[in-house]
């Protein structure tokens, strides 16, 4: 538990960082991007990211704390369609990040008191381990934060961190096949994917027809829907494993789209 908040912080210090760099008239830019996860593209303004992660921080750290049985308790009905929390979207640059400062804290500190496999609700009907709900966090900011980068130019780093993504891509497949309305198959896949560091994170048995190889990077962008798997350079064989690699989502909710492919293979 203190390994995911110690890289959760770590994820957060270096988001803030960016953002409180940009300048007003950044701050207030509509994001350019490929993405169709919450209908984003012409409707989002860099602003909305940190106030839709800092609205659902702050969701977590109630939830988590036990002063709310649902996210609709503390949101209160009071997002738009696009998943915006209306109350923030009047508060100026300084004061939402301020909010977003106090929220994640609070949050890091409401999981740190926490047993690792404490069940907290969050999606209907999915309730989390304190683990994973701090996996969870780490993953959709770090996620939001590749639709900032993308929107202006940024290359994306990939750190060690990116296992704990990892990790929720292969716990959430059967979840992500169950939403796409397909029964999960007994066709076993093999993941082996190259941290920065060179070692390998893998998953299933070696050896088996259906398989996914390449960079930790690649797969975290496709299993957040922010890249197509044929955009990358991941080696994806077998039907089973082209099919997992369309499928996969790390986010709670509805199936969503993955970014149509510039090319086709």
């Amino acid at each position: 538990m203190k390994k995911i908040l110690s890289d959760l912080i770590a994820e957060q210090s270096i988001a803030d960082a960016f953002v409180d760099a940009l300048s007003e008239r950044e701050w207030n830019e509509t994001i350019r991007s490929d993405l169709r996860v919450y209908d984003i593209e012409g409707i989002w303004k860099i602003r909305d990211v940190v106030s839709h992660i800092a609205i659902f921080d702050k969701a977590a750290a109630e939830l988590s704390l036990g002063r709310a049985g649902e996210i609709r308790d503390v949101t209160g009905g009071r997002m738009d369609e696009h998943l915006r929390y209306l109350p923030y979207m009047d508060l100026d640059r300084a004061g939402l990040l301020d909010l977003w400062r106090e929220t994640r804290t609070q949050l890091d500190g409401a999981l740190y008191a926490c047993e690792p496999k404490q069940r907290i609700p969050w999606a209907p009907g999915l309730p989390m381990s304190a683990r994973s709900l701090a996996t969870a966090r780490l993953m959709e900011l770090w996620a939001h934060w590749v639709d900032i980068y993308d929107h202006f130019g940024v290359e994306i780093k990939p750190t060690p961190r990116l296992a704990h993504i990892l990790f929720l891509s292969w716990q959430s497949r059967p979840n992500a096949y169950r939403i796409n309305g397909v029964q999960l198959p007994d066709t076993p896949v093999y993941m082996e994917l190259r941290l920065p560091g060179g070692e390998l994170w893998t998953r299933g048995e070696p050896g088996v027809e259906d398989y996914i190889r390449g960079e930790a990077l690649d797969w975290a962008l496709v299993a957040t829907k922010r890249r197509n798997w044929m955009d990358t350079e991941l080696e994806v064989v077998g039907a089973e494993a082209r099919r997992y690699a369309g499928f996969a989502q790390t986010f709670a909710g509805p199936a969503d789209l993955s970014p149509l492919p510039k090319r086709i293979r």
